[in-house]
């Protein structure tokens, strides 16, 4: 437990400068001068970076152990972090979060494999709920804070209050994180990484940018990401130990929950960024005013996640994960069609869809990890991150070109709005084939024996 304690702090860290990055982004454009298309990319950016560098997870892992790689990526995003509040113009910030990424990048995904080969098949639910603690807290503390302190010191200092936890995380590491996973050097795959690493961020800025805008350079982004991500296939399928393995996506409950997780990224995180810039820009709400109204999101999904993982162990993914889906569209559905709506109707409607989202992330970590050995955990961990990320990239530069071209033809503020959020709910619907392709498992006593020999059957 105090091993979880202590990543949990390092997770916040990072997720809280996610969270409260979205509250100063109208801040941050009037200062910097800069247009809504312009300041999008201080947080695609630090996306499609969290993307990039995490194929290198498992081979760093191998080389110094989870604990150093923690520490080190903990103490880059701190520094990252500093600078980001010094910024004088937006391709400096730009340049910042991309640091900012590099160090943030691992944290989580280095987190998670430790708890995930700590915990063994049986309490993968109530593992993957703890996992997404600082991801349910984040969203709560960051808009609030955030909000105060726009209010108070400014925008900078939503960069700079990252730094105390992470300097307190990485203070407790010291003596109270062990190496739960065993180095095993492996041979570093250069060619695999001048493969996968471009061709995932040439493919994702060129999808980021067609979203905007209609042109050569998106299109011949494209082109190139994927024959790079071919080469890197055949590459990979080839080697005894590549960079990522994708034989993963050989089981079938793994790349249902990568295709899920996908999804999931784009309808999380692009709303994660739309919902404060709707309250501030259409409701005319202050900082602290749009720290408090995103609040109800973050108390759904911490009201539903200790459910969510018993539940997840004891009956298995599939259902919950259609409930969950179900339930986070249909709090999604007042943004769309209702757009005149109060303030407190949509509370409640966002503290719903805190409440699906809850049911539907915990099962889609835990579907991912069912059926694999403990070896493999790392190398999964690193895809569904880098999927994750994908779509939270995509989603987030989607969603934000949908308000931006409609506001440049002259459309009206809630009406842009409504259509990304009808977006975000087809984007959320897309989920349910995957799900109820998801294997199951009997229902089994949440007591019982911990070995992977003893769980149920996996259909």
């Amino acid at each position: 437990m105090r091993h979880a304690v202590i990543l949990m702090i390092g997770g916040l860290a990072s997720l809280l400068n996610t969270t409260i990055v979205g509250v100063a982004l109208e801040d941050a454009r009037i200062a910097l001068a800069a247009d809504t298309e312009q300041i999008q990319w201080v947080v695609t950016a630090h996306l499609l970076t969290l993307a990039v560098v995490v194929p290198a997870m498992p081979w760093a892992l191998s080389r110094v152990g989870p604990r150093t790689l923690w520490r080190s990526s903990l103490l880059i995003f701190a520094v990252a972090s500093l600078l980001c509040g010094t910024a004088w113009s937006t391709p400096s910030l730009i340049v910042f979060r991309i640091l900012q990424g590099i160090g943030g990048g691992l944290i989580l995904p280095v987190s998670q494999t430790i708890l995930a080969t700590m915990a063994g098949p049986r309490r993968l639910g109530r593992v993957m709920a703890l996992v997404a603690v600082p991801g349910q807290l984040a969203p709560l503390l960051g808009p609030v804070l955030g909000g105060i302190l726009i209010d108070g010191p400014g925008w900078r200092w939503v960069f700079w209050v990252s730094v105390p936890l992470s300097i307190a995380a990485l203070v407790l590491s010291w003596h109270g994180l062990p190496d739960t996973v065993p180095a095993d050097p492996r041979p570093f795959d250069l060619r695999g990484l001048l493969l996968l690493c471009p061709g995932l961020a040439v493919l994702l800025y060129g999808g980021t940018r067609l979203t905007a805008s209609t042109d050569v350079l998106g299109a011949g982004s494209i082109a190139l990401g994927i024959v790079l991500l071919l080469g890197y296939t055949h590459r990979a399928l080839r080697r005894r130990h590549p960079l990522v393995d994708l034989r993963l996506f050989g089981d079938r409950a793994f790349a249902l929950s990568c295709g899920l997780m996908m999804l999931a990224g784009a309808s999380i995180f692009g709303p994660m960024v739309l919902l404060p810039l709707f309250y501030q820009q259409v409701r005319g709400a202050t900082g602290v005013e749009t720290g408090l109204l995103l609040a109800p999101l973050a108390l759904g999904t911490m009201a539903a996640l200790p459910l969510a993982g018993r539940l997840t162990d004891r009956f298995g993914p599939r259902v919950l994960l259609i409930a969950g889906t179900v339930v986070a569209a249909a709090g999604t559905v007042p943004y769309v069609a209702v757009p005149g709506a109060s303030d407190p109707a949509l509370s409640v409607a966002l503290f719903l869809r805190g409440v699906g989202l809850g049911l539907a992330t915990v099962p889609i970590a835990a579907a991912a990890y069912m059926r694999l050995s403990p070896e493999a955990v790392p190398e999964a961990t690193t895809l569904l991150s880098v999927i994750q990320r994908i779509g939270g990239s995509f989603g987030t530069a989607f969603l934000l070109a949908i308000v931006a071209r409609h506001l440049a033809t002259g459309g009206s503020a809630p009406q842009a709005y409504a259509i990304a959020f009808g977006a975000t709910l087809i984007l959320s619907l897309l989920a349910l084939a995957p799900a109820a392709l998801l294997p199951r498992r009997d229902p089994v006593s949440p007591d019982s024996d911990t070995t992977g020999a003893a769980a149920g059957p996996v259909r």
